[in-house]
C-alpha cells in the first residue's frame, strides 16, 4: 500500500514539470557545491584566467624596485652566499640614491661563520644603523606533527646585533600556497604565542603609512577585515588577502644586485666593472623607492608560481621577493580583490540552476541548450567583468557546473516525459491513424487539444451500397468476415495517405485529413485515398468473384471546408472528431452516389483544391436538404491522366452534353449523351441526364428554371 502511494506521488510529481524541474534543479545547484570542492584546481585556474584577460598593469605609481640577486650577479660575483660585506654596501648605497625604505628578503638570523664574520656582521649592522629604514627577514618554522598531537612552531628572528640599538623593523617572509602549488594570497599574519606576527610587507607598510599604527592596533577580524591601523584590509580566510598580481616577473623596476655594488669604490672581475651605479645615484632612479633586495635566481630556488606563470605564451615563475612587492603594491594602492562570500556564492548557483530550469522548460531542449550556453558565456563575461572593474572574485566553477547539471537533468526528464508521452499518444492513436502521421504530428508538437478550434481540412465518407440486403442474404459470421476484410482494405488505404480514422458507424467509415496534424495537401490526400479505396475494392470483388461469392459497391464523398475539431463529447465520454455543415456535406455527397450511379463524389470546394490535379466531370448543381445555396459536386474519375476514349467521351462529349442540358436544349443534350452511352451503356450519369432530358422534353421546367437538382432526403 504504501509504495503504491509513493509511485503514485512521484509519477504526479514526474509530470508535474515546473515542481520536478525545481527539485531537479536543486539537486543540481547541492551537486554542483559538492562537485566544486572536488575540482578547486579549477577554480583556482579561473582566477589566473581572469588575471591573464585583465593583463598586466603599469607600476611606476607603486615606486617599488626590486635589486635581485640573480644569475648575472652570481656570476660577477664568483660566490655564494655573498659575504655580508656585500649587503651592508648594498644597503649604503641604496641609502645614497635615495631609497624611501629598504626591505632585505634574505634571512640574517646567525653570526656569519666567516673568518671576518665577526667584523662582515658589525659592518652590515652598521650599515643597517646608518641607514635607519631597512626592514629585515623573519621566518616563523612549523614543526607540528598533528598526527602525533605534537605542536612544535618556532620564530626564527633576525641576529640580534642587526637589531639591537637599530630601530629596525622585521616581519615573516613565510607565503601560502594554494593546493596546485601556486601562490595567489598573502598571509596577513600567523599567531605565535597567542599573539599576531605580520609578514614583511605589512611591516613596510606600517613603515609608509603611520596611520598603519594608529589606535585601533592591529586587529585579526573585524567583520572579515583585517584591520591594520586605519587600513581595513579584505581576508579571502581566516588569515590572508589576495594579492593583485601586476604582471609577470620583472613587473616592477628591477636591478641586478651587483649593479647597486658596482660604484667607483668597488671593483668586478672583468669587463663587468662599469660603474654602473654612479649613473644610477645621479640619474635618481631610486629615489624615493621602496627596494626590496632578494633572489631571482632559479638556482637558488625562491621563484614562485603565480597567476602571471604562463602568460602570453611564455612560462616562468616569480621571484619570491617580487611576490612581496605585489603585496606591499595591494596595500599601497588600496585594490583589494574581495571575495564573493558564501552565502552569496551560494544564492548564486541555485539561481543560476533555476533559471536554467526555466530556460530548458520554456524552449525545450534544443533551443534551451543554446540558452544555456548563452547563460554560461553571460556569467563567464560578468565574472571577468566584476573581477577587472569591479576587484570581486566570484566563484566560477560551481555556478557552471550547476548550469550543466540542470540543463542535463531537465533535459533527461524532459525527454523521458516526452518519450512516455509519445508512447502513451502512439497507442491512443496508432488505430485512427499511420506511425509516420502519428510521427509528424509528435515532431511538429500539434497534438490535439481538449476543446475545439475551427480549422479547414477535407472529410471524407464511405459506405457500402445495400449492405442491410447483402446481410439478411449471409450468415453473420460470413457478414462480419467479409466486412472486417474489407474495412482493413480500406482503413490501410486512409493511412497510406496521411487520414485519420475518426469512426466506424456500422459499415460507414468516416476520415478526416489535415487534422490532427495539418498538412495543406488534405484535399488531394482525400481523393489520393478515394481512388485508391475503389481499386482496393476491385481486387476484393475479384477475388470474390473468383471464389463464387457475392460482392458489394460503395461510395465516397469527400467535402473540403472550416469545421469544428477537437475533443467533442460528454463528462463521460468523449471522442476526437469533427462537427459542422461541412462535415454533413461530405455525408450527403457519399449518399448521393446512389441517385447519380457513381463511386465517388466531391464538392466544389475539394473541386478548387485539386484541379490543378483531379480528373473530374461535374454531375449537378444540387441544393440537400436543409440549405438553400446550391453546391455544384463533381465526379472524381482518376489523379492521373486518363485513357483516351474515356477522356473524349466520360469528359468532353459529356461536358457538351451538360452545357447543352443547361441552356435547356434537350434533344441536342440527348444525342451527346446518347453517344456516350454507345461506348459506356452503364454509366450513371449519362444515364440520369437522358432521363431529365426527355421528362423536360414531356413537360419542360419553368422560364425561371435554374438548373439546380433538390436533395430531398438525407
Amino acid at each position: 500500500m504504501n509504495k503504491e502511494f509513493l509511485k503514485e506521488r512521484f509519477l504526479k510529481l514526474w509530470h508535474n514539470k515546473w515542481v520536478f524541474g525545481s527539485i531537479i534543479a536543486f539537486l543540481s545547484a547541492v551537486f554542483a557545491i559538492i562537485l566544486a570542492t572536488q575540482f578547486d584546481s579549477l577554480e583556482l585556474k579561473s582566477v589566473d584566467l581572469r588575471f591573464a584577460i585583465r593583463g598586466a598593469q603599469d607600476t611606476d605609481q607603486d615606486n617599488i624596485a626590486i635589486v635581485a640577486v640573480d644569475e648575472e650577479s652570481i656570476t660577477a660575483l664568483k660566490k655564494w652566499p655573498f659575504p655580508r660585506n656585500y649587503f651592508a654596501k648594498a644597503i649604503l648605497n641604496l641609502q645614497k640614491a635615495g631609497a624611501r625604505l629598504i626591505v632585505v628578503d634574505v634571512e640574517f638570523t646567525e653570526p656569519s661563520d666567516h673568518k671576518t664574520g665577526g667584523r662582515q656582521d658589525l659592518n652590515l649592522a652598521g650599515a643597517i644603523k646608518r641607514a635607519g629604514n631597512v626592514i629585515m627577514a623573519a621566518e616563523l618554522v612549523n614543526n607540528d606533527r598533528v598526527d602525533k598531537g605534537i605542536r612544535n612552531s618556532y620564530l626564527v628572528r633576525p641576529y640580534s646585533l642587526f637589531m639591537k640599538g637599530t630601530g629596525t623593523r622585521w616581519g615573516l617572509i613565510n607565503v601560502d600556497e594554494d593546493s596546485d602549488g601556486f601562490i595567489r594570497r598573502y598571509l596577513l599574519f600567523l599567531p605565535h604565542n597567542e599573539k599576531a606576527v605580520l609578514p614583511i610587507s605589512l611591516k613596510a607598510y606600517q613603515a609608509l603609512r603611520p596611520g598603519a599604527n594608529g589606535s585601533r592596533g592591529v586587529q585579526i577580524d573585524d567583520d572579515g577585515y583585517f584591520v591594520l591601523g586605519a587600513k581595513r584590509i579584505p581576508k579571502v580566510d581566516y588569515n590572508s588577502m589576495f594579492i593583485n598580481f601586476r604582471g609577470p616577473a620583472k613587473s616592477f623596476r628591477t636591478f641586478s644586485f651587483s649593479s647597486i655594488l658596482d660604484d667607483s669604490s668597488f671593483t668586478l672581475p672583468g669587463n663587468e666593472d662599469t660603474d654602473i651605479f654612479e649613473v644610477y645615484r645621479e640619474s635618481g632612479v631610486l629615489r624615493d623607492k621602496i627596494v626590496y633586495i632578494g633572489a631571482s635566481a632559479e638556482v637558488l630556488q625562491d621563484n614562485k608560481l603565480t597567476p602571471f606563470f604562463s602568460y602570453q605564451g611564455r612560462q616562468k615563475k616569480l621571484a619570491g621577493v617580487e611576490v612581496h612587492a605585489s603585496a606591499l603594491s595591494t596595500l599601497l594602492r588600496g585594490d583589494f580583490l574581495v571575495d564573493q562570500g558564501w552565502l552569496s556564492a551560494l544564492l548564486v548557483v541555485f539561481v543560476l540552476s533555476a533559471a536554467t530550469m526555466g530556460l530548458t522548460k520554456w524552449l525545450k531542449p534544443f533551443r534551451g541548450l543554446f540558452a544555456a550556453l548563452a547563460l554560461i558565456l553571460a556569467y563567464v563575461i560578468l565574472s571577468i567583468y566584476l573581477f577587472i572593474n569591479q576587484l570581486m572574485v566570484i566563484d566560477f566553477v560551481a555556478p557552471l557546473f550547476a548550469i550543466g547539471l540542470s540543463f542535463v537533468g531537465n533535459v533527461v526528464h524532459e525527454t523521458l516525459t516526452e518519450q512516455r508521452e509519445r508512447i502513451r499518444i502512439k497507442k491512443s492513436w496508432e488505430q485512427y491513424m499511420a506511425k509516420d502521421v502519428i510521427d509528424n504530428m509528435l515532431d511538429s508538437g500539434q497534438l490535439p487539444t481538449f476543446g475545439g478550434e475551427r480549422r479547414e481540412l477535407t472529410v471524407l465518407f464511405s459506405d457500402i451500397r445495400s449492405f442491410t440486403t447483402y446481410s439478411e442474404k449471409h450468415s453473420s459470421k460470413k457478414v462480419v468476415g467479409k466486412l472486417h476484410e474489407y474495412l482493413t482494405e480500406m482503413v490501410d488505404s486512409i493511412f497510406q495517405y496521411g487520414g485519420t480514422l475518426d469512426k466506424f458507424v456500422g459499415d460507414e467509415i468516416m476520415a478526416i485529413y489535415g487534422a490532427p496534424h495539418y498538412y495543406k495537401e488534405h484535399a488531394e490526400k482525400a481523393c489520393l485515398t478515394a481512388i485508391d479505396m475503389i481499386q482496393r475494392l476491385r481486387r476484393l470483388q475479384r477475388d470474390w468473384s473468383a471464389s463464387g461469392e457475392e460482392y458489394f459497391q460503395i461510395g465516397v464523398g469527400i467535402n473540403s471546408g472550416k469545421v469544428i475539431l477537437g475533443n467533442l463529447g460528454s463528462q463521460q465520454l468523449f471522442d476526437y472528431t469533427v462537427i459542422g455543415d461541412d462535415v454533413n456535406l461530405g455525408a450527403r455527397l457519399e449518399g448521393a452516389n446512389k441517385q447519380y450511379g457513381t463511386s465517388i463524389i466531391l464538392s466544389e470546394n475539394t473541386y478548387k483544391l485539386v484541379k490543378k490535379k483531379a480528373r473530374v466531370r461535374e454531375l449537378d448543381l444540387v441544393r440537400v436538404k436543409g440549405k438553400t445555396k446550391p453546391v455544384k459536386i463533381f465526379e472524381l474519375r482518376g489523379m492521373k491522366k486518363l485513357d483516351d476514349i474515356e477522356q473524349d467521351l466520360i469528359i468532353d462529349v459529356y461536358t457538351t452534353a451538360l452545357n447543352h442540358y443547361k441552356e435547356c436544349q434537350w434533344y441536342a443534350a440527348l444525342k451527346e449523351f446518347k453517344r456516350i452511352l454507345r461506348y459506356f451503356p452503364t454509366d450513371g450519369p449519362t444515364r440520369v441526364y437522358i432521363k431529365r432530358c426527355m421528362d423536360f422534353i414531356e413537360t419542360p421546367p419553368p422560364r425561371a428554371w435554374d438548373g439546380v437538382y433538390e436533395f430531398t432526403t438525407k
